[in-house]
């Protein structure tokens, strides 16, 4: 049974398939053991698509500009990461 979940990067909700994973969006995005690690250490649960495939395009930033976390709060997909 798929389960609604929030993205902890950008704030979009979409359904995680945990009991069938070669159904859920997650396992269409190939990420190397880096972006694995770099999504471990920053992020506490699942990724929306996007969001997964931003991380694998390398669309992340290691410093939070003041506006990119504005645009992030208000739920932006084109924002970068801000911790």
């Amino acid at each position: 049974m798929p389960m609604k979940k929030v993205c902890p990067r950008c704030g979009a909700t979409f359904e995680c398939m945990h009991d069938r994973i070669l159904s859920c969006h997650c396992a269409t995005v190939r990420l190397n053991e880096q972006q694995r690690a770099y999504l471990q250490k920053n992020y506490p649960g699942c990724l929306c698509h996007d969001c997964l495939t931003a991380v694998k395009e390398g669309i992340v930033m290691d410093v939070c500009d003041a506006s990119l976390c504005d645009k992030q709060k208000n739920n932006d997909k084109k924002s970068i990461d801000c911790q």
